[in-house]
């Protein structure tokens, strides 16, 4: 089961690392549509690195046997499902005694990664297959015929054929009924412990609700990940009240931080004090719709949007400014980590990974750039830097109880500032950012004891005198006084202080 306490790191896993040349046909790490050799093996490989980078889950795309010949383009990356029962073999490398496709080799996969202690999270599809190209309908043991699709319509995002792909019909009992079985073969016989689901508002609802009949009562420990993609919690929201998914994709967050600190919009777009009823609230302000926002999947970029994260600040501040391309993306990573929810990395991130769309966004990661450490080598500082800035996030939150479960206090928001109180049973973590580019000219003071919000037992920890620890060696300690405390910060900068 995927808790606050996980930290989500994605990959697609042909990109990922190739662990095992055997299985390596038909690739061409030349052509970016084609296969390039990711696989399990890789996966296995890199253990070492996942525990260095301090992540707890990983998210792989899905190991359906695919379509490979789509005019120029391969189902590399496993949405182009041609068998939804076999692995495709450019994942594995067969074994003698062991079927063609069997469940067994992604459950010996699951079963090195429980050893470490790390979660496995399967992407799924039952939206829609691959193409029917001429390997699709050649295939003798395709699932579906012709009636279980739907027929396209532009007007109806359920009945739409996404990107061309065949969509089907899951109001018909024999489509859902079959993927159901297929959803509950793939838990019993490989041990993952949470299925991402893609493009969920692009399904029948008919269909979630015979999902979570089955799956919510024969295997309750599953988490189930829907990813809507839109920016409005109501939209997003009604799929963790009405079919019961454990926790969505924060789309609405995701575009309100870039927005705020990548585009410099006002930081009172993430929340407000909420001091009186008729204040303007925030994205933050905005959790009703779900059944439980602590647990949303917070993110900055992952393989469907339209850049990544590294990719949208340089877009913002010019392509030549590294300097200001790595203060902002930390900030964006200091925010992903502090907030409330389970941060997702998609893989590269770590490391400043640069892409535009589909299919420069899906490129190979640059183990080239690593030492023997499992980290970037000195000499591309730039890369080294965002990287240990990660990993000392992943830490922070990993030791402090009261970013993983605690309340979220918003203190302060305007143009540039916004200042925030995490807290669970006396664990106090204080996050105040500053999204201007230039130093803050004078000390700002954050009001505590004054907040009509924050509980007395909560007041009452803060002291005359008491020290909150600065996390980060270049910004001083501070301390409370009178019920407040003042902070100067430099531009871009995200202070994180914690009470000792």
């Amino acid at each position: 089961m995927l808790t606050q306490d996980d930290v989500i790191y994605f990959v697609i896993t042909d990109r990922f690392c190739n662990g095992d040349p055997a299985n390596d046909y038909n690739t061409d790490k030349q052509n970016p549509y084609a296969f390039h050799g990711g696989d399990f093996a890789g996966l296995i490989k890199k253990i070492p690195y996942f525990k260095t980078l301090g992540i707890t889950a990983l998210w792989i795309t899905p190991v359906y046997l695919n379509i490979t010949d789509f005019f120029d383009s391969a189902g590399y990356h496993g949405y182009w499902a041609m068998d939804f029962e076999r692995i495709d073999p450019h994942l594995y490398t067969q074994k003698p005694g062991i079927v063609k496709g069997s469940k067994i080799y992604l459950k010996e996969l699951v079963d090195k990664f429980h050893e470490a202690d790390i979660k496995i999270i399967l992407d799924m599809v039952v939206n829609h297959t691959g193409y029917h190209t001429p390997s699709y309908d050649a295939y003798p043991n395709k699932e579906f015929l012709p009636h279980h699709f739907n027929v396209h319509r532009d007007d109806d995002p359920v009945k739409q054929w996404l990107s061309g792909l065949p969509d089907l019909n899951h109001d018909q009992s024999e489509v859902g009924d079959y993927f159901v079985q297929n959803i509950i073969d793939w838990i019993n016989e490989t041990g993952i412990d949470g299925i991402r689901m893609d493009t969920v508002k692009h399904v029948e609802p008919t269909f979630w609700y015979l999902l979570k009949s089955y799956i919510k009562t024969s295997n309750p420990h599953i988490t189930l990940i829907g990813e809507v993609l839109d920016y409005d919690p109501y939209n997003v929201g009604r799929y963790q009240q009405e079919h019961d998914f454990d926790t969505l994709f924060d789309f609405p967050l995701c575009g309100t931080i870039k927005g705020t600190i990548v585009w410099d919009q006002p930081m009172t777009n993430l929340a407000r004090p909420r001091l009186h009823k008729d204040e303007p609230k925030g994205i933050l302000d905005l959790d009703k719709p779900y059944t439980n926002a602590n647990r949303l999947v917070t993110l900055l970029d992952n393989h469907d949007l339209d850049r990544r994260i590294t990719t949208e600040i340089l877009d913002r501040v010019g392509h030549w400014d590294c300097d200001l391309t790595r203060k902002i993306l930390k900030l964006c990573l200091s925010m992903l980590f502090t907030t409330r929810g389970i941060p997702q990395i998609y893989y590269g991130t770590e490391i400043g990974m640069e892409g535009r769309k589909d299919i420069d966004n899906r490129s190979d990661m640059p183990w080239e750039l690593f030492g023997l450490d499992n980290k970037p080598a000195a000499e591309y500082s730039f890369e080294r830097n965002i990287f240990d800035h990660l990993t000392r996030m992943i830490k922070i939150r990993s030791e402090n109880n009261a970013i993983r479960y605690g309340y979220l206090f918003t203190l302060y928001a305007d143009h540039f500032l916004y200042a925030f109180l995490r807290e669970f049973r006396g664990n106090i973590v204080l996050v105040i950012i500053n999204n201007g580019r230039e130093p803050m000219p004078f000390p700002i003071s954050i009001e505590i004891a004054a907040n009509a919000n924050i509980p007395p037992r909560i007041k009452q920890i803060f002291a005359d005198g008491q020290l909150l620890k600065s996390q980060f060696n270049e910004l001083p300690d501070i301390t409370i006084h009178s019920g407040r405390v003042e902070v100067k910060l430099p531009g871009k900068t995200a202070g994180i202080y914690i009470m000792q």
